[in-house]
């Protein structure tokens, strides 16, 4: 735990040295529809690509914790490339649950690779000699532009030893359609497009069964320093997403308190600082997002922990976090919406960086992962003594 911790610590002062250039081209990435090159290259260079490869193939395996502090400080200047990071590296970590062989395929050009993909199952697979036959339309395949393999979701025909016909893919982007469908009301610069698959070959070794896979349950942990095959994926997938929400949020209070301590009223002339009501939303949003950032530092330190023992997460545990993460994602939408509303008419223009960063908190807040509704309802049986009522916790 020494060690992830002096690794978490490069890795941030990493982050820090690039902050500038990152929040510089957030608008070109927002132009682009995908994140900006140089931003790309820069994080590269700090190792935010690596944080969750297996050390075994050149990453640093350095955690969860590594991943949301990481994408919390890119978010501040660049939603959208912190966005890809925490989407990206989720699926390189799935992958490194996959069999050997496919990790070697996947992991062939080193440990900095993009994994981009869709983990809702909108496609099909149909049981063919040595393999499947995928086809269909996934949505939101965040960060296609900048990865070589795709992970994908898919119902297959049969599955022979697991309770549901879900399964997971790995397959070479060159072997998709990109159908650029991204025009939204925020995260442009996540290039979050859909790709199409029709009758493309996917290897049995490049397939896993979701519910193995998502339960935390994968055999091949194998040659991993961690017992990472051990965590649960939508608690995992969860945990990081609240990290990056967490970093929109709190870039938006900043840019609120820079511009508000010169604002007046445009009536009055007095100072905006000065205002009752100014100083009771920064007070409520700032403390919400204290409160988020508590929920989602404890998830990521209790998932490390079972990475570092192999002791796996209980179902009450699971639902517990879960849970936290969508409550996470609230207090910051509210965080956000609060301050937003008291920014006067100037933050409603397209130059208005607080303006992007509602319309971006506001998008990433209707991810499924932080449905409110649904794991509010989950983690309420839980506690009530009743089944979490969903076989995927």
């Amino acid at each position: 735990m020494i060690v992830a911790s002096e690794v978490r610590a490069d890795l941030v002062a990493a982050v820090e040295a690039i902050g500038e250039l990152i929040a510089a081209n957030a608008a070109e990435s927002e132009r682009l529809r995908r994140v900006a090159p140089a931003t790309v290259e820069a994080m590269a260079g700090a190792g935010l690509w690596r944080i969750l490869t297996p050390r075994a193939h050149g990453g640093l395996e350095a955690g969860l914790r590594a991943q949301v502090d990481t994408a919390r400080l890119v978010a501040g200047g660049d939603p959208a490339a912190a966005w890809v990071q925490m989407v990206s590296n989720a699926h390189v970590w799935m992958a490194g649950n996959f069999p050997a062989e496919c990790q070697a395929e996947v992991f062939a050009a080193g440990p900095d690779g993009r994994i981009p993909g869709t983990l809702g199952a909108q496609g099909r697979a149909t049981a063919v000699d040595g393999g499947w036959r995928v086809d269909g339309r996934w949505q939101f395949a965040s960060g296609i532009d900048l990865g070589d393999w795709v992970m994908l979701g898919t119902i297959a025909d049969h599955l022979v030893d697991s309770p549901t016909r879900a399964l997971h893919v790995l397959v070479p982007k060159a072997d998709l359609a990109v159908d650029d469908t991204w025009f939204t009301l925020g995260l442009r610069g996540t290039g979050s497009k859909d790709v199409v698959a029709e009758s493309v070959f996917v290897p049995a070794h490049r397939a896993m069964p979701t519910k193995l896979l998502f339960d935390g349950m994968s055999p091949h942990g194998e040659g991993h320093a961690t017992h990472a095959n051990r965590l649960p994926v939508l608690v995992c997938l969860g945990v990081q997403f609240a990290g990056a929400v967490l970093g929109i949020a709190e870039g938006a209070l900043a840019r609120h308190l820079e511009r508000t301590r010169t604002r007046r009223d445009v009536y009055t002339g007095a100072p905006k600082v000065d205002d009752a009501g100014t100083q009771m939303r920064i007070a409520e949003a700032a403390t919400e997002l204290t409160l988020a950032r508590h929920l989602v530092e404890r998830a990521a330190d209790r998932c490390d922990e079972v990475a570092e023992t192999g002791v796996r997460l209980t179902i009450a545990e699971r639902a517990e976090l879960k849970w936290h993460v969508a409550y996470t994602a609230e207090l910051c939408r509210r965080a956000v919406e609060r301050i937003f509303a008291g920014a006067g008419a100037h933050a409603i223009y397209d130059d208005s960086l607080l303006q992007a960063r509602f319309r971006d908190l506001n998008t990433a807040s209707h991810h499924a992962v932080a449905d409110l509704d649904t794991n509010a309802q989950m983690y309420g049986r839980v506690v009530l003594g009743l089944d979490p009522g969903t076989p995927l916790v």
